[in-house]
């Protein structure tokens, strides 16, 4: 029989195949966050005070500890979703959370980009956009060694190593896990049957992929990590994620607009508690 279409009717599977793009929100849980009760502000800073020998009826030290402060700025960020009515109907998934859900995954990707490379004005003020982080100059301008990873870890004064973490791409984790230098018996990873290093030195290795001011190739002069403690970077939130559903402004065409946004900002606290890695 050729009619048999009629007796096999198709099957809908109530699940999405769904695209979430590279992972976003890799680095806030590493950031000290903070919530803030107005647009503008500052957090003070102190630097420490002089500490020394006193002779028997001698003077002590004077010293006057620096202080300054770290201003911040909440800028608005978000996003605009219009669906039909009919769709919001006759869907059977459930189309807000799923809208939610993207929302926030975009969300977390935009603010990893601020705290890498942000320029201050219409995101986050990032750790490469500060000017007072140092460099720490690799030996090559195309590849890595192990003595440049030794060099940077080094290169950050140790009070900031205890809780330090690289971020780095995954094109350039991949060009450190390779790095084998067998008379001196470096090895980033033991074998090809075990996953690669998720430590650098001891330290947690967080890959971003998002498009951001770090290289995924190593050329003359590219950043290719931070290392550095990331308590030391703050975000400052105003108003956290909030997605709002507004069913009366596109009316005329029969459609609901699904609103999501976030107001903050973030910068460097202290820019010596970093050391960015870049090719010669």
């Amino acid at each position: 029989m050729a009619e048999g279409g009629f007796f096999v009717p198709e099957q809908f599977l109530a699940q999405t195949i769904h695209d979430t793009g590279v992972p976003g929100s890799q680095l806030r849980p590493l950031c000290t966050v903070i919530r803030v009760a107005s647009k503008d502000g500052y957090i003070p800073t102190m630097a420490s005070a002089t500490w020394a020998a006193i002779a028997e009826e001698a003077a002590p030290t004077e010293s006057t500890p620096v202080v300054g402060q770290v201003t911040f700025s909440i800028e608005k960020s978000g996003g605009l979703v219009k669906v039909s009515r009919e769709l919001l109907e006759d869907s059977a998934i459930n189309l807000p959370a799923l809208l939610s859900q993207i929302f926030q995954e975009a969300a977390g990707q935009f603010e990893d980009v601020g705290i890498i490379s942000g320029n201050g004005t219409t995101q986050y003020s990032g750790v490469l956009s500060n000017g007072d982080v140092a460099f720490y100059t690799m030996a090559g301008s195309t590849a890595v060694v192990g003595a440049d990873l030794i060099g940077t870890y080094y290169a950050l004064n140790a009070q900031h190593r205890a809780n330090a973490s690289w971020v780095m791409k995954s094109t350039i984790a991949a060009l450190v896990n390779s790095i084998a230098i067998t008379a001196a018996g470096v090895h980033s990873i033991p074998s090809l049957t075990a996953a690669p290093a998720d430590f650098i030195l001891g330290k947690r290795n967080v890959l971003t992929d998002v498009v951001s001011g770090l290289g995924g190739n190593i050329t003359s002069t590219e950043k290719i990590a931070i290392f550095g403690d990331f308590k030391q970077y703050y975000i400052e939130d105003r108003v956290g994620f909030t997605i709002r559903r507004n069913d009366s402004l596109y009316m005329g065409n029969d459609q609901v607009g699904f609103f999501a946004t976030r107001r903050g900002d973030g910068q460097v606290g202290l820019a010596a508690a970093f050391k960015i890695p870049r090719a010669a």
